[in-house]
């Protein structure tokens, strides 16, 4: 019930698995520096894209994603396909982000860099799309 849970960085937590989940974040790969650093970049990414007003949700997806994935590269990647669907789904834009050259299909995330899937080409890596999408 709505008393007994603890929301911290979006993410809801029953107020007796809040010691575990600390636990979880703290005894995982995935350090606070690697969280805030995904966060920025992919914020950084938005921002340049379809403006501000997404920090919460990305910030959410992060937090969340933390408690499931314990390797750095691919906590990364989880995030960013997070938020990529949420912005899919939330916001009905299926193309975010637009390839530069075909602006009928989104990019993907892969290896570091966001790519076009039908020529492979990497366009941007994580947080420099301003400079590739204007």
């Amino acid at each position: 019930c709505g008393p007994h849970l603890i929301v911290r960085k979006g993410v809801a937590t029953c107020a007796a698995c809040q010691p575990e989940r600390r636990a979880r974040e703290s005894a995982g790969g995935v350090t606070d520096s690697d969280e805030e650093r995904v966060v920025a970049l992919i914020n950084q990414d938005i921002s340049a894209t379809i403006g501000v007003g997404f920090d919460e949700m990305v910030a959410e997806s992060a937090a969340r994603a933390r408690l499931f994935v314990d390797a750095p590269h691919d906590y990364e990647k989880k995030v960013v396909d997070l938020v990529q669907q949420r912005l899919h789904d939330e916001r009905g834009d299926t193309n975010w982000p637009s390839c530069p050259s075909h602006p009928n299909h989104p990019l993907w995330y892969s290896g570091g860099w966001w790519r076009c899937e039908h020529s492979g080409d990497a366009i941007a890596q994580l947080g420099e799309l301003a400079g590739s999408q204007a």
